[in-house]
């Protein structure tokens, strides 16, 4: 299960980052947590999207009631606007990590009009030219528990650089104008901020 927020920072990001960052090493420790991913959006520096993965449902609902994830609520709870969704993987690609702090990630939230699985066959063939392009670090298709015409989309790659030159990809670009035919689409830039795996 994959537990998605979207945070809009209220005062000072930097700040929020750090309390975060203790929040997120906190979570490292907890039983049935798996990763979690971090990212600043490009073009609203004031807006965070965190996903948070965890092996068992059981796992996190132990972890939300735990009086130190209840403490790391009521302090970072003044210093943003939440929203936040439950969703599951359905196709997850992973060849290499992404370099923290390059803007090279991509969010895509996207309803389908009519074919569930047409969009995640057409999401697919995307990824895989992208792959072919090289600098591809993977992605991961989410579909949301709570809204379950929706799905949630991250992709990144190795650094901005290679984002740039993929996303500006003139059959790359076809191909998602392709996906966005058949689907409600919107797509944002981010920052990656993030990648923390489990303490062994």
């Amino acid at each position: 299960m994959t537990v998605i927020n979207r945070f809009q920072v209220k005062g000072d990001s930097e700040r929020f980052v750090r309390k975060f960052r203790a929040h997120s090493q906190y979570l490292r420790t907890r039983p049935d947590f798996d990763f979690l991913v971090t990212v600043q959006l490009v073009e609203s520096p004031q807006v965070f999207v965190n996903l948070g993965h965890w092996r068992t449902v059981r796992g996190f609902l132990r972890t939300v009631h735990d009086d130190t994830f209840q403490a790391h609520v009521r302090q970072l709870g003044p210093m943003i606007d939440t929203e936040a969704d439950q969703a599951l993987s359905v196709a997850r690609v992973i060849k290499e990590n992404a370099i923290v702090g390059a803007e090279n990630v991509v969010l895509t939230r996207a309803r389908p009009h009519r074919d569930p699985h047409g969009f995640e066959g057409r999401f697919a063939e995307l990824n895989g030219h992208f792959a072919r392009l090289g600098g591809f670090g993977g992605s991961d298709l989410l579909r949301s528990t709570l809204h379950p015409d929706t799905y949630i989309g991250i992709q990144w790659w190795h650094d901005t650089e290679v984002c740039d030159r993929a996303l500006d990809n003139g059959p790359g670009r076809a191909l998602a104008d392709l996906m966005a035919r058949n689907a409600d689409v919107f797509v944002e830039r981010g920052r990656h901020l993030a990648y923390e795996r489990v303490l062994s």
